[in-house]
């Protein structure tokens, strides 16, 4: 119980370092929860708009060194919504100079990868699986090739598998579910099943339960 106690307020100690480094630059920082270990990083004129709390290193066991990181860079933006956006342990997320990033109410499991340099909108009520990477750039342009970096937007109660792989310039629609291992290029539809490399869709009228 000592233990446990000790974590708890580790913990809490944790969320009150960063809120006051960053409190000029934190709306409600009381909706602010940071776990033991992560590492936050905020340029000068990045921003926090917490409508709703959001959790960095959720979930993660006592004693279990699985830290998390997050960047956010010049005029980023990191946006909540809804009652409580979590991140799972281990997490790594950057929001790159001018991004935004906007959580409604859900959860992404542990190892996600999150990279953010236009605009990556998450909805409510989503489920999203273990070792799952979000970018909305390619990071890299191809001589000759339209300009990089368009949003991604994953609707109300998406539930992506493990292992997925969301790309630039991506709608995943309301209620859609994304199998496990897809690489999702194109839009999918609302109430769907899409699978494969690239994701295709392979069911209709789908339905899910949390």
């Amino acid at each position: 119980m000592k233990k446990s106690l000790f974590y708890r307020i580790s913990n809490r100690l944790t969320s009150m370092k960063y809120k006051f480094r960053y409190r000029k630059q934190i709306d409600n920082p009381k909706n602010l929860v940071v776990c033991n270990p992560t590492a936050l990083m905020m340029s000068q004129s990045a921003r926090m708009r917490l409508g709703g709390r959001v959790v960095f290193n959720d979930n993660c066991m006592e004693n279990y060194r699985r830290s998390t990181i997050v960047r956010i860079h010049d005029d980023g933006v990191l946006i909540t919504t809804g009652a409580q956006f979590s991140f799972y342990y281990q997490a790594d997320v950057q929001i790159f100079k001018g991004g935004v990033l906007t959580l409604g109410t859900s959860f992404i499991n542990n190892n996600c990868r999150i990279r953010c340099r236009k605009s990556i909108t998450i909805g409510n009520n989503c489920a999203i699986s273990h070792d799952v990477t979000i970018v909305d750039s390619d990071f890299h342009t191809i001589v000759g090739s339209e300009e990089d970096g368009l949003p991604v937007h994953i609707g109300d109660r998406v539930w992506i598998g493990t292992r997925c792989l969301i790309l630039k310039g991506v709608t995943i629609g309301e209620g859609a579910i994304i199998a496990a291992g897809s690489v999702v290029t194109k839009d999918i539809p609302a109430g769907v099943l899409a699978a494969g490399s690239p994701a295709k869709v392979i069911k209709t009228d789908v339905k899910w339960r949390g």
